[in-house]
């Protein structure tokens, strides 16, 4: 039978070292903030491994399958007998039904940090100890496949949100297509006098419940706030919750500057692609918009596109952490193979490729220090000073049902159907036994 579901409390959630989403971009503390070994159940560091393994990954990474399995293959002896790229929308579900039925198809699963938090926590995910982490690997990056002072897996790569703007355009509406904008004010602005020729100054993703979290999110944080408190108490109707909704009830309902279809767009990669082929002039978005944008086929260049903070409301600036990682099944028949793909993951040998070839972020330090780096993702500049800001992503056991009930919310207050502190107060009455049943 699957592990029981462990409820947790506050006090030792708060005293036990939570780790909440937001990779820095250096640094090298545990992600519990303690040096104190992984608890008995842990996987240790492996020597030689081999036989066959089975990964079920999302649709992110297309280096793997381009060669990347083969060069894994070939340098550890192990074969991948199956390697099944799916879309991250769908993957929830699929996991939570195969954990609960013990199946062993598959040896590694990708993660975030909501996943390594839910997952790891009904005891579906195998913990790693402290010991058998690679040196290599920038230590806060970890909070992707942690939760509760326990590591999950490890990560593949780190991903910050900022800000893309399309010089071209911001030149033609009479901007300085060199600077961004500074504030939300400044960016309302913008967004208004880039709307034209039916062609929208700002669009985003928020056509699902985990894209209606991360904007809301990003949004709340630029405004100063907190989604929890120090005691987990949730803050979604606090002033700043009610001011993140109404900014962006605002954006789209009285400005007029959010292209519709944001409401529509699920996925980060169908946003790429609408800024990279000219058909919006600012998004807030993930690294890898920068190799989209710039790369043949796109209508934007490294010469069009500015990248820099995002502007904030009550703060210069604020972002959401979107890492990814692998983690192991516990009910995996083959653990040290299935350790040593997680540790080519985070290889200088993966990240490279992952850098150069995808555009993310690297969770290898020797990677983030080489020059070539900075050389292929310009980008790198804007996430070191990025790092002076509050990033988070809070990924909680119970991420997934926020994102769904919060959506509803978002999404009602977005057409209009809700105002913005009816909206947020009714989130906020939703969201509190949620919690309570995981924290007690």
């Amino acid at each position: 039978m699957p592990a029981p579901h462990r409820t947790l409390t506050r006090r030792a959630l708060m005293g036990g070292g939570l780790v909440l989403g937001g990779a820095t971009l250096a640094g090298c503390v545990s992600p519990s903030g303690s040096s104190d070994t992984a608890s008995s159940g842990a996987l240790e560091a492996t020597g030689d491994a081999g036989g066959e393994i089975s990964i079920l990954d999302d649709n992110t990474n297309s280096v793997f399958k381009n060669g990347l399995i083969d060069t894994f293959q070939e340098q550890t002896g192990i074969t991948v007998k199956n390697y099944e790229m799916a879309n991250f929308n769908d993957l929830h579900d699929r996991f939570a039904t195969m954990f609960a039925g013990e199946d062993s198809s598959y040896d590694v699963i990708m993660t975030w940090a909501g996943w390594s938090a839910e997952f790891g926590q009904a005891g579906w995910l195998q913990e790693i100890s402290q010991d058998a982490l690679p040196s290599d690997v920038i230590r806060p990056a970890l909070d992707a496949v942690s939760w509760d002072g326990k590591v999950y897996g490890l990560p593949k790569f780190a991903s910050v949100q900022t800000m893309f703007w399309n010089k071209e355009h911001f030149e033609r509406a009479g901007l300085d297509p060199d600077a961004g904008p500074q504030s939300w004010e400044e960016f309302v602005a913008a967004a208004k006098k880039l709307t034209t020729d039916g062609r929208y100054g700002y669009t985003c993703d928020m056509g699902n419940p985990a894209g209606a979290y991360q904007n809301f999110l990003r949004t709340m944080l630029l405004c100063g706030g907190e989604l929890y408190d120090s005691d987990w108490t949730p803050q979604l109707d606090s002033e700043a919750g009610v001011e993140a909704m109404s900014k962006l009830v605002e954006l789209f309902r009285v400005h007029k500057a959010m292209d519709p279809a944001s409401l529509q767009i699920t996925n980060a990669s169908d946003l790429v692609e609408v800024f990279a082929q000219g058909n919006t002039s600012i998004v807030f978005n993930w690294p890898f918009q920068w190799s989209v944008a710039t790369q043949k086929g796109a209508k934007t260049s490294a010469e069009t596109v500015g990248n820099g903070l995002l502007p904030g409301v009550n703060v210069r600036s604020a972002s959401i952490d979107g890492s990814e990682g692998y983690a192991i099944s516990r009910f995996s028949e083959n653990k040290a193979a299935a350790m040593k793909w997680l540790e080519f993951a985070s290889s200088a040998t993966s990240q490279t490729e992952i850098v150069q070839q995808e555009g993310w972020f690297p969770v290898s330090q020797e990677i983030l220090q080489d020059p070539a780096t900075l050389e292929a993702l310009p980008v790198v500049e804007t996430y070191q000073k990025s790092t002076e800001y509050v990033t988070k992503r809070y990924g909680t056991p119970w991420s997934n049902e926020l994102d769904q009930l919060l959506s509803v919310h978002v999404n009602r207050a977005m057409n209009g159907k809700e105002e913005p502190q009816e909206a947020m107060t009714a989130a906020q009455q939703e969201l509190e036994p949620i919690v309570e049943k995981y924290l007690g």
